[in-house]
């Protein structure tokens, strides 16, 4: 009978120890979590407050929307230098360089991890079912700048061309490119207009899924952006599920 009361009261022991234990061991990760979460919540405050900052600075340098000069860049501040170390496009590299391009705000954005650093006026058709051929619809999710890339081009088929372009799919097929001109080297106005401003199912823009910007910026794209430069294509609004992959 002692030696039973013995092994009960070795065994209650035990079990004390063991929750005591287990109980400690959930506190330290409940804390070790909280200040986890509460690191998380002020980095990414401190990454609204530098975003709002950028935003409010890019708002005040961006040319009129209503009075484009498609000649010159977006902003008047100057093009980021993309020679950084902290641009480079290692996968893992928080400030990697990404471009965004929203055919809903037709908007293209130079990115650096979940930075806006630049915003460009752009030309780029919205996608409607049932109200454009499938040649004439903007790519849309994951693409990558490719290598092929050149100072200018003359379809005849299509009857306009474009200075500076650079394909982020299709080898060629789509690309970043200048407003649109005409075989004799003048830019087509109606269509370089529609830079900035919204598209709708009736006036949508027609460049074969190619995205348009400035002449300037269209340069600057094709001379410094490398080959492998991740583009995000979407029309997403207040949802941030395009921006996943920066975390993995």
């Amino acid at each position: 009978m002692q030696k039973r009361n013995f092994f009960s009261w070795i065994v209650a022991v035990i079990l004390v120890v063991v929750t005591v234990y287990a109980a400690i061991h959930v506190h330290k990760a409940e804390q070790a979590n909280a200040i986890k979460m509460e690191k998380r919540a002020q980095r990414e405050k401190r990454q609204k407050a530098i975003q709002k900052k950028l935003t409010t600075q890019q708002k005040k340098a961006l040319q009129d929307s209503q009075n484009i000069d498609w000649n010159k860049p977006s902003e008047s501040l100057p093009y980021p230098d993309l020679s950084l170390t902290k641009y480079q496009n290692t996968k893992k590299h928080k400030h990697r360089l990404w471009i965004e391009v929203s055919p809903k705000k037709q908007r293209v954005y130079i990115r650096s991890g979940k930075y806006t650093i630049y915003t460009m006026y752009a030309s780029i058709a919205k996608n409607y079912e049932n109200h454009q051929s499938d040649y004439q619809k903007t790519p849309e999710g994951h693409e990558k700048i490719e290598k092929r890339r050149g100072t200018g081009y003359f379809d005849e088929t299509k009857g306009y061309g474009a200075k500076y372009w650079t394909s982020f799919k299709g080898d060629g097929v789509y690309r970043f490119e200048s407003v649109p001109f005409n075989k004799d080297g003048k830019v087509i106005t109606k269509q370089a207009k529609m830079l900035g401003q919204k598209v709708t199912r009736k006036h949508n823009v027609k460049a074969y899924g190619s995205i348009r910007l400035t002449v300037s910026d269209a340069k600057w794209i094709m001379e410094n952006v490398p080959a492998k430069t991740k583009v995000v294509i979407h029309d997403k609004n207040n949802d941030d599920s395009y921006l996943e992959f920066l975390d993995e």
